[in-house]
């Protein structure tokens, strides 16, 4: 099966064909379009859309036919509200942590194995794991309502990960103010302080995408691979450590968590 054979065929009007998996494929002039398609959940990334994403870039790569990727969200919304925080499978709490890390690795992991161009277009807010995998591509266009955002902070976990990719792509400034407020970026705040590279109106932003994947597709494939093997090599490692710190704070993460809720409980029981 090739990359364009994935969820259902690509569009010969370059259209979105049908989704499988949470994930939509289609082709334009030589460029792979990606979508999350999960409009109930706001495009929120579950193991199964992680798996199919992983896939469709596996085969993109190794499809000469596709010489580059945009990588969005379908809906006209939102990109990705992140790691989908359901439960569905009734897993108890360290299996149901293990499972959303490998969830995030399997997504990161074919993001940086991809060796062609690869640009994200931001149509809405990207949140958590969805600005994560916005920013590991290669350039990233978000449109005028657009924000980025890591509000894990809020939910009493640490994103190791973030750290790392905001720190890698656009410093530690950047990823101590987001990290450690959890506040949103606005797209043009981002593209201020260069997070990201381009920001249009949200009518533009496909057309804007096409054409920078094609300039990028424009340039000889070796090298263009070569380069951003090179430039990445550190982010791997710190992405790998970064997995392995999650894991082992995790006791940690869980006593603080059953700390507050003890706390919230006996406040509760002083005021009746």
């Amino acid at each position: 099966m090739t990359a364009v054979d994935h969820a259902g065929g690509a569009s010969s009007t370059g259209l979105p064909a049908r989704s499988v998996d949470g994930l939509a494929c289609w082709s334009r002039e030589h460029v792979l379009w990606l979508g999350f398609d999960r409009p109930r959940a706001a495009n929120a990334v579950d193991g199964t859309l992680a798996t199919a994403l992983a896939g469709a870039l596996a085969r993109a790569g190794e499809d000469e036919r596709v010489r580059a990727v945009v990588l969005t969200g379908l809906g006209g919304r939102v990109f990705s509200a992140g790691i989908d925080v359901r439960n569905p499978g009734g897993l108890d709490h360290e299996a149901l942590s293990t499972y959303r890390r490998t969830t995030v690795e399997t997504c990161m992991k074919a993001i940086l194995a991809f060796d062609k161009p690869l640009v994200a277009a931001v149509g809405g807010p990207a949140v958590g794991l969805g600005c994560m995998l916005a920013l590991l591509a290669d350039r990233v266009l978000a449109s005028d309502t657009a924000y980025l955002s890591l509000p894990e902070i809020d939910i009493g976990i640490p994103t190791f990960l973030g750290v790392s990719i905001l720190r890698f792509t656009s410093g530690a400034a950047v990823a101590r103010d987001l990290v450690l407020t959890g506040r949103r970026l606005a797209a043009s705040e981002a593209l201020q302080r260069g997070v990201i590279a381009c920001c249009v109106e949200a009518a533009e932003l496909d057309a804007a995408a096409q054409a920078e994947a094609r300039a990028l597709a424009s340039k000889p494939a070796t090298t263009y691979a070569l380069a951003k093997q090179w430039i990445a090599r550190g982010l791997r490692e710190d992405i790998d450590a970064g997995n392995a710190r999650a894991a082992e704070v995790q006791p940690q993460l869980e006593a603080a968590a059953r700390a507050r809720e003890a706390a919230a409980g006996g406040q509760d029981t002083e005021g009746r």
